[in-house]
């Protein structure tokens, strides 16, 4: 947000800014009411502010302003610092102070205009922009605001009126006829903006307008024209990217891929053109499975190209991360990630990101070692710390995890969902270490906090039906689950299971009978209990066949063993 706010208010040139403070120190006022050791503060803190040492410089124009409240430049320069913080509304309070101080400043009241307009405060926007253009009538730059300002009120006979003042003293041009073009897109005039742009065009050709030309008519599919126009923008720039992308997709449109792929390889590799537009892109392209299968080879160049350019664009190389990944290159991924932790190690995202892709790729022990470091850089995150815990149980290290878990839940206090996930897992981690008293209490807290939680609802339930224990609640509670996910197959063979407990085995059939349209029979233990089931009915030999099925998913459930036994009391 910050960034967005500072690229929006332009500051002072250098050299005006140098200007204002001989001006300053030079005039009656400033000599009279100042002092040697305000002068010194007043140019210690500019200095501060074009080094970049925003907090210094804020500590001595506040103070500035707070012993000298009538030094105008002190209040402007403390605007200036709470913009850059993203701070409009004390921004606009130091501004008007600074107006107020010395209403006749240019720069001042311009600044002020802007916060207003950055703030949807658009009226006193316009009374501002008017007033500074009543003195300031051939400042250009000033009617391109109010050109705006005026375009976002949607008044757009005042935007062109400015528009037809810029022409008459600067002359046609193309930011002027872009600009004539946009308003009547804004006024819903479609048909007449293109036809005005097709005009301008041949009185003011360029680049630009051509590419903005080729664009519109690409919109409405009417390729041919729209190749034209890219084709006679490259005829002015043969370097022009806008115009280069557009005749590239003209060329996929068409099937042309040969000629696609000449001009999309050099567009990826230029660094010039925006990462992210380029990344934005590429997913698109890459969510066509087929595409990519089709045109391997000049994809991967293409991601290869678009890396190579923004090497240290962090969101260009989690993508390229990302894209070796799914082609079996894991080993290169990670490495382009850690160097992007290397490129920005303040950053939490790329710590982040790597701690993701680590995930994915079941690298437990590396996952906890990777949650460690960024805890180090970063403690008390949770999203860190999580990671770290499921590593942790992914290789059963239960004592491990429940003590990552239970670090947890002070620091999330106030974060409900952070809080009941982590009693769940926790409720999870007590059992798997074999203490069901501690398990059963945590899953207590959990719906407690949260009664619909459907995971903590169906392992209390599941578990409580293993031990023969509280039945007509494990079956409350598990019939719960399917209310809320009637087509979990995993919550639905719960309570299928719980009805064979309690002698219910018409009703469990049933039941399991649903679970296997939802992917139950791919599921070695759902196959077991509806197996069991048909068994307790008398389906001896569909039990049997089930059996079997289960076993050739999942031989460590020794059902094999099992089985062998049961054919033997026949």
């Amino acid at each position: 947000m910050r960034k967005q706010l500072n690229s929006f208010f332009r500051t002072v040139p250098v050299a005006a800014a140098l200007l204002f403070i001989l001006t300053a120190l030079s005039s009656p006022a400033f000599s009279q009411n100042g002092s040697r050791e305000k002068d010194f503060n007043y140019i210690e803190g500019l200095r501060l502010l074009n080094l970049g040492n925003i907090d210094a410089a804020e500590k001595i124009f506040r103070g500035l302003s707070e012993k000298y409240p009538s030094m105008d430049a002190a209040h402007y320069y403390l605007s200036s610092i709470y913009i850059k913080k993203g701070d409009l509304k004390r921004a606009e309070k130091s501004t008007a102070e600074a107006v107020k101080l010395d209403p006749s400043n240019y720069w001042y009241k311009i600044q002020l205009a802007r916060i207003y307009s950055a703030t949807n405060q658009l009226d006193k926007a316009t009374e501002v922009y008017e007033d500074i253009r009543s003195t300031n009538p051939s400042r250009s730059d000033l009617y391109i605001d109010m050109i705006d300002l005026y375009t976002r009120r949607q008044d757009y006979p005042k935007a062109l009126s400015i528009l037809d003042d810029i022409e008459r003293v600067s002359g046609k041009n193309e930011a002027t006829g872009l600009t004539r073009y946009n308003i009547m897109i804004g006024q819903q005039k479609l048909p007449e903006a293109i036809e005005f742009l097709r005009e301008f065009a041949k009185e003011q050709p360029s680049p630009r307008i051509a590419t903005v030309l080729g664009d519109y008519y690409a919109s409405i599919q009417k390729d041919t024209l729209a190749m034209d126009y890219y084709t006679t923008a490259l005829s002015m720039d043969p370097k022009y990217i806008p115009a280069t992308f557009g005749i590239a997709e003209g060329y996929r449109i068409r099937g042309q891929f040969d000629l696609y792929f000449g001009y999309m390889f050099p567009f990826m590799a230029n660094s010039e053109v925006n990462p992210r537009l380029k990344s934005d892109y590429m997913k698109e392209i890459l969510a066509n499975p087929k595409f990519v299968q089709t045109f391997y080879p000049q994809i991967d160049t293409m991601m290869q190209n678009l890396y190579g350019a923004h090497p240290q664009d962090s969101v260009v190389a989690y993508g390229f991360a990302v894209f070796m990944v799914q082609t079996s290159r894991a080993d290169i991924g990670l490495k382009v990630l850690e160097k992007n932790i290397e490129n920005y190690p303040l950053d939490r995202e790329p710590m982040h990101q790597l701690l993701s892709l680590t995930y994915y790729l079941e690298q437990w022990e590396n996952l906890i070692a990777r949650s460690d470091s960024a805890l180090v850089k970063f403690p008390g995150d949770l999203d860190f710390i999580q990671l770290k815990g499921i590593g942790e149980l992914q290789l059963n290290r239960t004592e491990n995890a429940i003590n990552t878990f239970l670090s947890i839940l002070p620091l999330a206090k106030g974060d409900s969902a952070t809080t009941v996930r982590t009693l769940s897992i926790l409720g999870d981690t007590y059992y798997m270490a074999g203490n069901k008293k501690e398990a059963y209490k945590y899953y207590q807290k959990t719906i407690r906090l949260e009664p619909n939680h459907a995971a903590a609802l169906n392992n209390y339930a599941y578990y409580l039906s293993e031990e023969g224990k509280q039945l007509k609640k494990a079956m409350l509670m598990s019939k719960r689950t399917i209310e809320l996910e009637p087509e979990n197959a995993t919550y639905l063979d719960t309570y299928a299971w719980i009805l064979h407990k309690l002698g219910q085995n018409v009703e469990a059939k049933a039941i399991l009978k649903q679970a296997m349209v939802y992917g139950g029979n791919e599921n070695a233990d759902i196959l077991d209990h509806y197996a069991e089931v048909l068994f307790a009915l008398g389906e001896k030999d569909l039990a049997f066949m089930y059996w079997g099925q289960a076993d050739k998913l999942d031989p460590s459930l020794g059902i094999a063993e099992k089985v062998g036994k049961l054919k033997k009391k026949q």
